[in-house]
């Protein structure tokens, strides 16, 4: 009978570890798809930012530049699309009317300038 008792009490502790165990397994995995999405909204809102801006420029003409504050990403531009990089996710956006200049990974403020109808970005 006492034998019993231990080896329940035993089978209890064995399947609580288990059950703590799956538990942190699945907030890890929760934790890393959160990284994620949070990177790829990151990216989106300052591709967002960035293309406004431009296009706010871009229609003001030759000569206007505007101050945007940037934490930590990466802006590669192409023709009339911005695409940002945020961790390793990328998001991008376009500035009807302009071309855009940009490229490399920038932290802290940047400027957004005319120049001659070619938004330049950095």
């Amino acid at each position: 009978m006492k034998g019993q008792v231990t080896a329940e009490y035993l089978l209890l502790v064995a399947v609580g570890i288990s059950l703590l165990g799956i538990s942190l397994a699945a907030l890890s995995t929760i934790k890393d798809a959160e990284s994620t999405v949070y990177a790829r909204e990151k990216a989106r809102m300052i591709a967002g930012d960035v293309s406004s801006i431009a296009s706010e420029i871009c229609a003001l003409g030759d000569g206007n530049s505007r101050v945007y504050s940037l934490e930590s990403a990466g802006l590669e531009c192409s023709g009339n699309t911005v695409s940002v990089s945020v961790g390793n996710e990328t998001a991008s956006s376009g500035v009807p009317g302009c071309e855009v200049e940009c490229g490399g990974a920038h932290s802290g403020e940047i400027s957004i300038r005319n120049s001659r109808g070619t938004v330049i970005i950095g």
